[in-house]
């Protein structure tokens, strides 16, 4: 009997041990480095009241237009753009958050279940950083500082807002086995338009709840590097969906069946973000695409990229 004791008691103890140095690894793990930005020229940045839902941060804009959308232009360096962008769409970005957790309730409401997702999602995206750029990391980091406090309980501002830019990615795999929807989209062009030009149109054919589809908006970006670009988006994502650039470059992102991702990659909207940016054609876009390393492959075999060019 003693014999049996001293070999629970060791098995006991080497689990305890184990379970340590677990949580030791996991916290060391699922640490991520924020930005460091040098000489922020933005600190003394304010922000303007024009008119009844217009706003002004010095040549950043966002207004509501007669259509029922927002239409936001951004400029500048990657941080400069995520400060103006939300310190304009901070009302919006709050909303926004709101209806997308209320939505994950819905859909996980064990509040218990909820914790254990969040420390799932965090070690699971633990490598996310490495696959965004310099620049749209500091771009997130701009947005973040302008983030509900409400929501430091799930992870800090600037984690979160990361990490919510990997949600499509995954959700779209881990919902593949019952898929019914996939984003559509359609061009035409020659005798098939009007006036002989190419004309692109997309749905958005997935469901979030009807808080999630309002407050859409039309975002006009001019950055320091690159191309202009316009794209359909929300508050508090800088990745692209739909979007076109002033090469006439188009850009849509369409579900498709999938694997279940094994690890964290570069998220696809921004793999289509950085395309409208720095690509002219489709040549150009091609490449950009078989550099970066998505949730499922490097052949978006779960979510096409639909790349067409205009030409103007």
């Amino acid at each position: 009997m003693a014999k049996l004791r001293k070999i629970i008691l060791k098995t006991l103890l080497v689990f305890a041990i184990l379970l340590t140095v677990f949580f030791i690894y996991f916290i060391f793990a699922v640490q991520i480095e924020v930005p460091e930005i040098k000489n922020d020229t933005t600190l003394n940045w304010k922000r303007e009241t024009i008119d009844k839902e217009f706003y002004k941060v010095n040549n950043n804009w966002l207004r509501h237009s007669k259509s029922g959308l927002w239409e936001l232009y951004v400029e500048g360096d990657g941080y400069e753009r995520g400060v103006a962008n939300g310190m304009l769409t901070k009302e919006l970005h709050q909303f926004q958050e709101e209806a997308f957790f209320r939505q994950i309730q819905l859909l996980v409401p064990n509040l218990n279940y909820l914790k254990f997702l969040k420390y799932f999602v965090g070690y699971f995206n633990r490598h996310l950083p490495d696959h965004i750029t310099e620049e749209y990391k500091e771009e997130i980091l701009g947005i973040s500082k302008y983030a509900s406090d409400e929501y430091d309980f799930i992870a800090p501002k600037y984690h979160r807002i990361l990490n919510y830019h990997g949600a499509h990615d995954i959700g779209h795999a881990l919902q593949d086995k019952n898929m019914t929807v996939g984003c559509t989209s359609f061009s035409v062009w020659d005798k098939k338009s009007a006036d002989g030009k190419l004309l692109v149109g997309r749905n958005f054919d997935f469901y979030s709840g009807d808080d999630f589809a309002k407050n859409k908006i039309v975002q006009f970006t001019n950055p320091t590097k690159g191309y202009k670009f316009a794209t359909v988006t929300w508050s508090g994502f800088i990745g692209a969906c739909s979007g076109m650039n002033d090469q006439g470059l188009t850009v849509t992102i369409n579900a498709a069946k999938s694997s279940i991702p094994t690890g964290a990659a570069t998220p696809i909207a921004l793999l289509a973000r950085e395309i409208l940016q720095y690509a002219k054609n489709i040549e150009e876009a091609v490449a950009i695409a078989k550099k970066r390393d998505v949730f499922i492959g490097k052949y978006f075999n779960w979510e096409v990229l639909w790349i067409t060019k205009q030409l103007v």
